[in-house]
């Protein structure tokens, strides 16, 4: 759970928590102060926080996916002229991110990460957008 997480669950009991800096923090020292009284509330919390979790893990994955993903330059016919191979992969790639992406959008635990969802969602759409065109573009040239 984040700071964020703490601080609404405190809101929520009246009872401080300050996880982050609190010496000896343990669910005992919760207890003790009377939290037991409000395990709905840190239900509805706990759970919003692993949703998030979820949220931000999958972000991080995708982005990390992206980091080798390399395109082949074979030369074309013995021209001495390089073209881009190997886009099948990335457009597999592309569609499940995107796909992934959009529903992150509509999920109801985005708020933390809305503009980075919103910012990587836009970016992948970029990425699509030029792929097609470099491959209309490239598929023209071959064929002169």
């Amino acid at each position: 759970m984040k700071e964020r997480h703490w601080e609404n669950l405190s809101e929520k009991s009246g009872i401080p928590i300050n996880a982050e800096t609190e010496e000896n923090f343990t669910l005992q020292s919760v207890v003790d102060r009377g939290m037991i009284k409000y395990a709905q509330e840190c239900d509805d919390v706990g759970e919003k926080a692993n949703k998030e979790f979820n949220i931000e893990k999958s972000l991080a994955k995708m982005k990390k996916e992206w980091g080798g993903q390399d395109f082949l330059t074979p030369e074309f016919k013995n021209t001495r002229t390089y073209i881009i191979a190997g886009f099948d992969e990335a457009a597999a790639l592309l569609d499940e991110h995107i796909v992934t992406g959009q529903a992150m959008q509509f999920s109801p635990f985005k708020k933390p990460f809305e503009e980075e969802i919103e910012e990587w969602v836009s970016k992948l759409c970029t990425v699509q957008d030029t792929l097609e065109q470099w491959i209309a573009c490239q598929q023209q040239w071959m064929y002169l």
